[in-house]
């Protein structure tokens, strides 16, 4: 009875689980896993992330396609199933080639099914190797150097057409000196510029503090951002405002339309996507630039990626200097 009220489940059973796990991983049990790891997850992180678990059942497909028998694993099975992921896509979800992010992503997956193996009393063996990230996606997350970020600034105030200039000056603020996404930036609300600081709203609720920079632009565009707002019948109460006409002078920037200025600008300045990287790799760029910033300033890794809106610093943790990004 004392259970029962408790809700234990076998998970919470170290004996228990330890069975359940090896009688899985015998027979490749994908659904049983799946299961495991999120049990893993939910008792021991603080915000569990559901994209983990998913991403366990085509490993131990791919596995299980291989001929392999658990614990008869080679040194490079993971490795080899981030390459075989990346050209052919996910065993049973989704078909390939993948962008280098969603591999990244399924190899921080691996990640979290090593901790729940040894949670579980089976870890991998010693022999086999977790892999390191691959260059194209370690050079993708690269932040701007600081000669292309002078570039970007100069060309935004010579942008043509002229109207656009100190909405792209803002834009480009936002995301490359704040460390916003692009869509966190069109969600802003006049009212969310606080001074020195920043509310973003949206998924990741959060106050940002800002460097002089952000402020002087922020404060710059108001004046003109509260003209604008005067062109239509209601006013928006969006911080970023079409200067038109052709989007309609006075209604809130877009997303896309947002995405398609910092392309056009990095374009122009000679500092977008490059090889067979993704056409988020300027947006990526100018966001890390942003992470940089906060580091050199001396804030702490956590409170950085708390004000960025992201899960963490991977990359910090990992050893890499950002002085020298």
């Amino acid at each position: 009875m004392g259970e029962e009220r408790l809700g234990l489940e076998p998970w919470d059973y170290p004996e228990e689980r330890r069975r359940l796990v090896g009688e899985a991983l015998a027979r490749w049990d994908e659904g049983l896993l799946e299961e495991g790891v999120w049990a893993f997850l939910v008792r021991t992180r603080r915000k569990p992330d559901r994209e983990v678990p998913p991403l366990v059942r085509p490993l131990a497909r791919w596995l299980a396609l291989q001929g392999r028998r658990w614990p008869h694993l080679e040194a490079g099975d993971l490795r080899a199933y981030l390459l075989w992921i990346k050209d052919h896509g996910l065993p049973g979800r989704s078909r390939g080639p993948l962008a280098w992010a969603t591999v990244e992503r399924a190899r921080g997956a691996l990640g979290h099914f090593l901790r729940f193996l040894e949670w579980a009393g089976h870890p991998m063996p010693p022999h086999v190797e977790y892999p390191p990230r691959f260059a194209p996606y370690a050079q993708a997350r690269r932040p701007l150097t600081e000669g292309e970020w002078e570039r970007l600034l100069r060309l935004a105030g010579e942008y043509t057409p002229a109207p656009w200039r100190p909405l792209l000056r803002v834009l480009l603020v936002l995301v490359g000196e704040v460390g916003l996404t692009a869509k966190e930036a069109v969600g802003l609300w006049r009212e969310d510029f606080q001074g020195d600081r920043l509310l973003v709203r949206g998924q990741r609720l959060r106050e940002i503090p800002l460097f002089p920079l952000a402020r002087e632009v922020l404060e710059e565009w108001l004046p003109l951002r509260d003209y604008l707002a005067t062109h239509q019948p209601l006013p928006y109460p969006h911080l970023l405002l079409s200067p038109g006409p052709r989007k309609g002078k006075g209604k809130p920037l877009t997303y896309d339309d947002a995405k398609w200025l910092l392309r056009e600008l990095a374009r122009l300045a000679g500092v977008g996507p490059r090889g067979d990287r993704s056409k988020g790799d300027l947006l990526h760029r100018l966001r890390w630039r942003g992470v940089r910033k906060y580091l050199q300033a001396g804030y702490p890794k956590e409170k950085v990626a708390y004000w960025t809106g992201m899960r963490s610093l991977v990359w910090v943790r990992e050893g890499l200097d950002p002085q020298g990004l």
